[in-house]
């Protein structure tokens, strides 16, 4: 359009200068109307000859307001295009890169996304005043009971956890234990300026499992040096105990043979301690295979009695039997000492897409905050004869199987959850263990 200006500027320039000549001359009428005819025409022919080139720049021109509107994907109608051609390439060269980093950003936003909702890792921003902006699933779910919390003061949601709070006021950053059941996380605070504004990202890792799992590599690696030394000390001990009462025998020395049984009897008992340690440390690598729910659960009866609420898994989930036995053996020998009723000893089955829920309740009144918290703990029992293994051994399977296993008082007694992963997170789980 500014083209076509320019134009007929130039035409009125040239013939109003030849106009003005004409009557300095004194001309006759005649030229004057011939004059304005041969004008007139010299316009309408400029016209007609720039009417392509005006639609054209009519074609650019709605180009560039859809690019103006962030709508990248209209071109220019190429047929109209002739003499502004190469301009017209440079900016559909623009439309396409414009287009791409557009679908690029998209797909890294779409990414950040789904990091945020999956991550297990709880993550608030705050703007300058302390007030949330946004968050995701794992804080909603430590903070706010699931609900969202966006507008709110970051300083009253955590006023319900105290360590939570006074770790923020004073700047502490590191492991604090959150929760009930307590659980251990990692506090870190960043700050940064955001449209020239200052906000501030909290975020809260779960370290329970990783500490719990470093443990027990730790007590591990103790029980395999310890049960090294024992058994090198048991077995000259079971030999010279074993020769003692054979030369008793033959000296007819009653009080030597009841000396040498006794060191023979707290020899075995203590070499079968020393035996479950061993198991716990060296419990090998799952193998997974289906598991036949149907022969666990009659083998299950025959050592212990309890009520099966439900129906059997019907889906195919993959275990290994013998590990996933003497879990739950440990689980329902703990429910039968536990001062229950077997008839209020219940196991039950839940299918969900992603996981296998594994209940056991009992009625036997529970367990203290203490022990609650301390139950998975190598070598902590309330039993007077307890090893302090067998809930820490259903723990390591439960884990190795790339599961969890927890424990919380429920109405009259204790509440045993087990979670199995499905197939695909089974198989993925066992090949990086």
């Amino acid at each position: 359009m500014q083209l076509i200006r320019h134009l007929y500027l130039w035409v009125l320039a040239l013939l109003i200068p030849a106009f003005l000549l004409l009557r300095y001359l004194d001309a006759q009428p005649l030229w004057y109307v011939v004059f304005v005819g041969f004008d007139a025409l010299v316009l309408l022919v400029l016209r007609f000859m720039l009417r392509p080139l005006q639609q054209e720049i009519e074609a650019l021109n709605l180009h560039a307001q859809n690019l103006q509107d962030g709508s990248f994907n209209v071109d220019a109608n190429r047929q109209l295009l002739r003499e502004l051609r190469p301009l017209a390439e440079v900016l559909q060269h623009m439309s396409a890169q414009l287009r791409q980093e557009r679908a690029t950003l998209y797909q890294r936003e779409l990414l950040l996304d789904t990091v945020l909702q999956s991550s297990p890792s709880a993550m608030v921003l705050t703007d300058q005043t302390g007030r949330v902006l946004m968050t995701n699933p794992a804080a909603r779910v430590l903070l706010h009971q699931g609900q969202k919390f966006e507008g709110l003061l970051f300083s009253d949601l955590t006023a319900k956890l105290p360590e939570l709070s006074m770790a923020i006021q004073s700047g502490q950053q590191g492991l604090l234990h959150l929760g009930e059941p307590v659980s251990i996380w990692h506090l870190s605070v960043s700050s940064f300026s955001l449209n020239q504004k200052p906000h501030q990202l909290y975020l809260l890792k779960p370290m329970t499992r990783e500490i719990h799992r470093e443990e027990v590599k730790a007590w591990k690696k103790l029980l395999r040096v310890i049960g090294h030394e024992l058994n090198n000390t048991l077995a000259p001990l079971s030999s010279l105990a074993y020769s003692g009462q054979l030369v008793a025998t033959e000296l007819q020395h009653k009080q030597l043979q009841q000396i040498f049984q006794t060191i023979s009897e707290r020899q075995q008992h203590l070499n079968q301690f020393l035996q479950s340690y061993i198991q716990f440390a060296k419990l090998p690598k799952p193998a997974l295979a289906p598991v036949p729910w149907a022969r666990l659960i009659n083998q299950l009866q025959d050592q212990y009695d309890f009520e099966l609420l439900g129906d059997l898994p019907r889906r195919v989930w993959q275990a290994d039997s013998l590990q996933l036995s003497q879990l739950l053996l440990n689980l329902l020998k703990n429910a039968h000492e536990s001062g229950s009723a077997p008839e209020y000893i219940q196991l039950s089955f839940n299918e969900l897409p992603e996981h296998l829920l594994i209940r056991l309740q009992d009625a036997g009144g529970g367990m203290s905050s203490e022990a609650l918290a301390h139950a998975m703990v190598p070598f902590y029992t309330s039993k007077e004869n307890g090893s302090g293994i067998g809930l820490t051994l259903c723990r390591d399977i439960a884990e190795a199987h790339g599961g969890s296993l927890s424990l919380q008082n429920q109405g009259a007694g204790l509440l045993v959850i087990l979670t199995l992963p499905d197939v695909d997170t089974g198989n993925s789980v066992a090949e990086q263990a």
